[in-house]
């Protein structure tokens, strides 16, 4: 638990720096995001709390998602209250904290990507032409069985 609670810190930063982010891409005033800052802040306290009692393989992001589906139910009393707050939240904005955090996570293990070397590059343009590929066949079909094209 006291694992959980530190790494609040962090999330603390992270929702701030998104909830800014989206002031500054839309100019929604700050104080009316609290509800959106609260409701990420709750659904991530209760995946590290969730990551950290249930031993499975499972990372703290698929307890979050979990957690997330759950509380948006239909039957739930706070899904109202959970959809609203966080939609006021860009993915974008959410976006921005995560990939820096990322980034920094990533810059503390320099010695062990350069012994990945050039595997990572192939890696990554694997990965992205999959992705680009899949989501034009998704795309595709999608636009094909509503007439569009």
């Amino acid at each position: 638990m006291l694992n959980a609670i530190n790494d609040m810190k962090f999330v603390f930063l992270a929702l701030a720096l998104a909830i800014f982010t989206q002031t500054l891409t839309d100019g929604t005033p700050l104080l009316s995001m609290w509800d959106s800052f609260i409701a990420m802040a709750v659904v991530v306290f209760l995946s590290l709390v969730a990551k950290e009692y249930i031993k499975s393989p499972l990372p703290t992001f698929a307890y979050a998602t979990l957690i997330g589906i759950f509380l948006c139910l239909p039957d739930t009393v706070v899904r109202t209250f959970i959809l609203d707050s966080i939609g006021k939240v860009g993915f974008l904005s959410a976006c921005v904290p995560l990939l820096t955090f990322a980034g920094l996570s990533v810059g503390g293990q320099m010695e062990e990507l350069k012994k990945l070397s050039w595997k990572i590059v192939v890696l990554f343009f694997v990965v992205s032409t999959a992705c680009f590929f899949g989501a034009s066949m998704i795309a595709q079909i999608g636009f094909t069985m509503k007439g569009i094209i």
